[in-house]
């Protein structure tokens, strides 16, 4: 494996033919995301079926992420575009737009009005645009903190407004009888604000008979207060950082970078790593210096995966995005030699997690005592036991046998853990030597092995080292 931590693409025009998918995977791609934002149904429901169309020619476990939309507020202007200039007062409110040849700006959920107090601060466009509410009587209008520009349905942040949004909105639940339809691997939840949030989600999904796992989101300052019932209630976390600079000072966001991330290896949930990693790429060939520190430091913090969104959605770069993205991550977390269990203090809670510890500690035992181990041979029903290995950061990779598909596609965003289908004969209770055998000819045969490597093998209560 050239690398260990997983790489999470958002797809768009830019990247929805069949050759451009093909390129991605090849990169280095590890799961597709779809952003339920845009796009027509029918054009995610086509793209999906043809991601997964081209995973399996190349015969490579690929994720499906739908991102669903949220309940998301957006500019309605009275003008496709304005321009703002500073300390520019303009009308706000649903009578506000009714004249075109005039400026004027609502959103698109006008009942939120009565929760937003004078001198509230509003930001549009993840921060472009800074308004400040004055409040005239009856009347309301924007002082403008900026100018420029501004675009009609532009996305709007309140940081701080108790505004009792949906959970999900109309369109999400089209999302959820795609992901149904498709058999998506992961649904991410927007503007997650407590763990109650993921619980009415998870009811709505069983009703749609959508059984992927649930990524919570972090990207307001509500989720913050309830990281922990978050984390965990949920079965994957996001570090959404675009919204979540919006919505906290921006100076703040790389601390709760590494909190999120460290209090999701600590209950072992996998945490993506997202927004503006390279952004630079959209339009340029090489990514920027402080980009490519960016990207390293998620990895330093071990995160299980980084994502890209319009680097390879809209951007002109696509593939060589995700190129750099991986050269970068598989250098720098080969850097990484901090004792896992010394830096996140797992509490094993349970014997398959004392047993995933007992694996590790074996590792590192033997690395000790200069005996090469060059990786771990998993087989498991659930792909738990594999999660738990994960969670260590092994400098190795994590070969794991899984008996669907599906349980395979749900490893794709954990660290160094990769995935092949191997069933077990009807009737056979455990693993056996001659599994043990096919599998390690398998890995053989795509040359991640080879003659006289030595592996650590889990399954059942089972921990022993097998050499090729």
């Amino acid at each position: 494996m050239d690398k260990f931590t997983k790489i999470v693409a958002t797809i768009g025009p830019a990247t929805e033919s069949e050759t451009s998918i093909k390129e991605l995977i090849l990169a280095g791609v590890d799961v597709f995301r779809f952003n339920f934002k845009h796009g027509t149904l029918d054009w995610h429901n086509k793209t999906i079926q043809r991601v997964n169309n081209v995973a399996k020619k190349l015969n490579k476990s690929v994720g499906t992420l739908i991102d669903l939309q949220g309940p998301e507020i957006r500019l309605i202007m009275s003008q496709d575009e304005i321009d703002i200039s500073l300390n520019e007062e303009i009308p706000f409110g649903k009578e506000a737009i009714k004249n075109a040849g005039t400026k004027g700006i609502s959103f698109t959920h006008t009942q939120i009005l009565p929760y937003l107090k004078d001198s509230q601060k509003i930001i549009i466009d993840a921060g472009a645009f800074e308004f400040i509410l004055n409040k005239k009587g009856k009347k309301h209008f924007l002082l403008s903190l900026s100018k420029g520009e501004l675009k009609n349905k532009k996305s709007v942040t309140i940081p701080g407004s108790n505004f009792p949004a949906p959970v999900l909105v109309e369109r999400d639940f089209e999302g959820l009888k795609l992901a149904a339809r498709h058999e998506v691997d992961f649904v991410a939840l927007s503007f997650v604000r407590s763990a109650k949030d993921i619980q009415l989600v998870r009811e709505k999904m069983k009703k749609y008979s959508v059984y992927a796992k649930i990524v919570a989101k972090i990207e307001t300052k509500k989720a913050i207060d309830d990281l922990d019932n978050i984390i965990e209630e949920a079965d994957l976390v996001m570090v959404a950082r675009g919204d979540l600079g919006v919505e906290m000072p921006l100076e703040e966001v790389p601390y709760y970078q590494k909190i999120i991330i460290k209090k999701s290896i600590q209950k072992n949930k996998p945490v993506i790593t997202a927004t503006q990693m390279l952004q630079s790429m959209e339009h340029h060939p090489h990514p920027t210096r402080a980009e490519v520190s960016d990207v390293a430091n998620a990895t330093y913090d071990l995160t299980d995966a980084v994502m890209l969104s319009g680097e390879t959605a809209l951007g002109e770069y696509p593939v060589e995005s995700v190129r750099f993205m991986s050269k970068t991550v598989g250098f720098n977390e080969k850097k990484n030699t901090v004792d896992s269990r010394v830096r996140f203090n797992f509490e094993l809670k349970d014997y398959e997690e004392l047993l995933a510890d007992s694996a590790y500690g074996l590792l590192l035992q033997t690395q000790k005592n200069k005996l090469h181990i060059s990786g771990f041979l998993v087989f498991s029903e659930t792909g738990t036991m594999a999660r738990l290995v994960s969670r260590y950061r092994p400098q190795v990779p994590i070969f794991t046998f899984v008996p669907s598909a599906a349980v395979g596609e749900a490893l794709t965003v954990n660290y160094a853990v990769r995935a092949f289908v191997h069933k077990i004969p009807a009737g056979q209770r455990e693993i056996l030597q001659n599994d043990v055998r096919e599998a390690i000819e398998n890995l053989l045969s795509q040359n991640l092995i080879k003659k006289k490597d030595s592996l650590i093998v889990l399954h059942g209560d089972t921990i022993t080292i097998v050499t090729v």
